[in-house]
């Protein structure tokens, strides 16, 4: 089975993010497949809302998933195909499909 790294910016029931409510706008769900990732860190770098960080390998974590946008840099630019990005519109009960 294939290990992936999963965030949203959605707050779930179990987890509410403070920041969450505030913010309008679009949002986006970010998974990163690390077995994929080299490590490059062009999604880190480039992230114009800075939802990476680097983890103590130097591949990206999703550190603020509050913070994305769905904007899909980092899914358009990532040379190993390791980063998948979902453009949701943060109403509720809609599932972002």
């Amino acid at each position: 089975m294939e290990q992936k790294r999963t965030a949203t910016a959605e707050p779930s029931e179990a987890e509410e993010i403070p920041s969450q409510k505030k913010r309008k706008g679009p949002q986006g769900v970010v998974t990163v497949f690390p077995i994929w990732c080299k490590g490059c860190g062009l999604c880190i770098e480039f992230c114009p809302t800075k939802v990476f960080e680097a983890d103590d390998e130097g591949r990206p974590i999703v550190a603020h998933p509050e913070q994305c946008t769905g904007c899909g840099w980092c899914e358009w630019h990532c040379p190993d195909f390791a980063i998948s990005v979902r453009r949701i519109d943060g109403k509720e009960g809609d599932d972002g499909v």
